[in-house]
């Protein structure tokens, strides 16, 4: 609407921009011209003032925030429906639990969500490569003539490699450096090599390569069970997880792999919540059946042969004719290593670790966030992506069982994994180009979402912690044979599940081979008897209970605030450290106890009481806490039972375990048992 003010009205400024404007634009400005006129020229002004504003607003950001941050104002939204049917804002609704659908770009999270760009390890070629040679059945190791060019070679070129075998898990031993020309046949009693070239006495190249070489006896138990499959077709399985990657934080941080998994047909379990707090409990879960405590009478990881003994999942496929290999980065934060055994066989046919010890040791990289990223001409994960892909390409025709792990795009930081979106997103595709996909279950999971770092301490955090992703892919094959299926993968979409259920769920695909009796008579999950496998309905009556989920880790109620300083809260809130200090005094027979000092309350930052569902005990009531300690300067998270009916020394039920939501490196050093470390406040530290 025009500026109907008088042309008196009008300032000497306005006056002279509208004059200034006017000339600019072609229109001529004379005294006593119409309001409109000078109006229109006013807006041109400010339209002017206004792209120079938002010009100086870009270039502040781009070069004092960085380009990253600019970056974020487009975040890529991902187009789904995963929320419960006709209940939108849920992703699971029930009586007995109701999730809620989080929003991935809520303002509280975002404020501490920078993209991260993709950089490659090296700015050149890696001189050789291995490529698997189905006529002599053996690798060949060659080098690159196009990326000479790329490297200072001088009149004389050497090259040799040298193999590396596992003598420990902690330990490689390297055999001798054999000398090679343009290539060579690598023989199929060594699992990888490392390469060296040297011109004129100087080294100008490393670099190491994993294979999947062709074994007599692997080849034998294929053959053997292939022939009593009658030409039957028999699924495999390819297990690709990712630590500390929130359903959520998939689509938040790597928008484009997730909308290839919407668009392509796979399943999602949205409703998938963990059990335990960290990857080494949730991982036994799924590959085991056990929860932590049983894990620890029964396979102590702390013991020699103590996990050599367990009953994973991959021996089971293993003893039925299939071929297996497992593969995880960090050496030294491996799950079943880290502050722990491991184990002193070899756990599979084709075992990764080695292979990386060598390269984080031999290679060269860069560190970030804490962990190993680029080892050599890739980041550390690719090494494990590559090795999985070839492993599935080796052993297309065959029966296989693959279970690779990553953890270090995402273990420490809830914006890294965002530099994996491309590359993952390409790689699910070069399964498909591959053939994998045409006779292989897939499975694409994490453990749990990220537990440290200041989104932890939100609500979203705290949903996102207990909520990880799980896609299910079902080749061709197996969605035409078994229908079933796909019409109970598409209803349990939005039901409450576990890493229990995926774990007879594997049960249940080796049945489907029919090289074993029925489902039953594999059992199902030692820990779970209610649960069970994805390929068949799941009840939307499910509890948390009913799934063995303590009430610390369910995300079925809704909590309400309550006020942190009232007399019951900090009641209970001491009552939690008094049980803190009990369970480390108590651990081990009290063997640790004079390692630590006692953690006494701080303050109680937030207090929360939850709203029960329907069905849910009345006399009972759940308080979620979240409270600091001295001398440690600890933040933790503990839900608590309270029952006011009962006598004080039973009214307190402490559910779960304990949540640490700061980290402690370094204050917790002379503690080597993960189970107690989080609690620990070495007593050195306190003087």
């Amino acid at each position: 609407m025009a500026d109907k003010r008088p042309l008196l009205e009008y300032t000497d400024d306005e006056a002279k921009d509208c004059a200034t404007e006017s000339t600019l634009t072609g229109v001529s400005y004379k005294p006593g011209a119409s309001p409109t006129l000078i109006w229109y020229c006013r807006q041109i002004v400010l339209r002017r003032k206004l792209l120079v504003g938002l010009l100086v607003i870009f270039v502040f950001s781009y070069f004092l925030i960085g380009p990253a941050d600019v970056l974020d104002l487009e975040n890529v939204q991902v187009h789904h429906q995963s929320y419960a049917l006709d209940m939108e804002g849920y992703l699971v609704y029930s009586n007995h639990c109701r999730i809620v659908d989080l929003d991935p770009y809520k303002r509280d999270v975002m404020r501490h969500f920078k993209r991260v760009s993709y950089k490659p390890c090296r700015s050149h070629p890696p001189l050789t490569h291995v490529h698997y040679n189905d006529t002599i059945q053996r690798y060949v190791l060659s080098i690159n003539q196009a990326s000479l060019k790329s490297y200072k070679v001088g009149n004389d070129l050497s090259c040799c490699y040298q193999g590396v075998v596992r003598a420990s898990e902690t330990d490689v031993n390297y055999t001798s450096c054999h000398a090679f020309k343009n290539e060579a046949k690598l023989a199929n009693t060594t699992d990888s090599v490392v390469v060296k070239c040297k011109t004129n006495d100087d080294q100008i190249y490393i670099n190491a390569h994993p294979t999947v070489p062709e074994r007599k006896a692997i080849r034998q138990r294929l053959d053997q069970w292939a022939k009593k499959d009658r030409r039957k077709l028999v699924p495999s399985v390819l297990m690709i997880g990712i630590d500390s990657i929130s359903r959520v934080n998939l689509i938040r941080a790597m928008p484009k792999t997730a909308q290839y998994l919407y668009d392509n047909d796979w399943f999602e379990l949205a409703g998938y919540n963990k059990i335990d707090d960290n990857t080494f409990p949730n991982i036994m879960a799924l590959m085991v059946g056990y929860n932590l405590s049983n894990a620890m009478k029964h396979c102590s990881p702390y013991k020699v042969n103590g996990l050599d003994k367990c009953d994973f999942i991959w021996k089971l496929f293993k003893e039925h004719g299939y071929v297996t290999a497992y593969g995880e980065d960090a050496v030294k934060i491996n799950t079943f290593n880290y502050l722990k055994k491991g184990f002193q066989q070899p756990p599979v046919d084709y075992y990764l670790r080695p292979y990386l010890s060598a390269a984080e040791k031999l290679l060269g990289g860069n560190i970030v966030l804490g962990l190993p990223h680029c080892v050599g001409f890739e980041t550390e994960a690719e090494h494990v992506y590559n090795y999985a892909l070839e492993f599935a390409k080796r052993y297309r025709n065959d029966s296989f069982f693959g279970f690779f792990w990553t953890n270090t795009h995402s273990h420490s930081d809830i914006s890294q994994t965002s530099s994996m979106d491309d590359y993952l997103r390409g790689y699910l595709q070069r399964l498909v180009s591959q053939g994998t996909m045409e006779h292989s279950i897939v499975v694409f999971f994490s453990d749990h979402g990220l537990r440290f770092g200041p989104t932890r301490a939100t609500w979203s955090g705290h949903l996102e912690e207990r909520l990880p992703f799980l896609f299910i892919w079902l080749p061709p094959f197996v969605r035409k044979a078994h229908p079933e299926f796909v019409q109970a993968l598409r209803q349990n979409r939005n039901r409450l599940t576990t890493p229990y259920d995926l774990h007879i769920t594997l049960k249940h695909i080796l049945s489907l081979s029919g090289r074993i009796g029925s489902l039953e008579s594999l059992g199902g999950a030692k820990d779970c008897p209610k649960c069970q496998s994805l390929l068949q309905p799941v009840t939307l009556s499910r509890s948390c209970e009913d799934v063995a989920i303590a009430d610390h880790w369910c995300t079925c109620w809704a909590y309400g605030s309550v006020y942190k300083n009232s007399k019951v809260v900090r009641q209970l809130a001491k009552r939690v450290v008094n049980y803190l200090n009990d369970y480390v005094t108590t651990f081990r027979n009290g063997s640790l106890a004079h390692l630590c000092v006692p953690l006494a309350l701080q303050s109680v930052s937030t207090a929360y009481k939850a709203q029960p569902n329907d069905n849910d005990p009345s006399h009972i009531e759940i308080y979620r806490l979240i409270f600091s300690t001295s001398p440690n300067k600890a933040l933790y998270e503990a839900t608590v039972r309270y029952n006011k009916n009962l006598p004080d020394e039973d009214n307190l039920l402490v559910t779960g375990s304990v949540s640490r939501l700061n980290t402690y490196n370094g204050e917790a050093d002379c503690m080597n048992d993960f189970a107690i470390k989080k609690y620990c406040y070495c007593r050195h530290k306190g003087g």
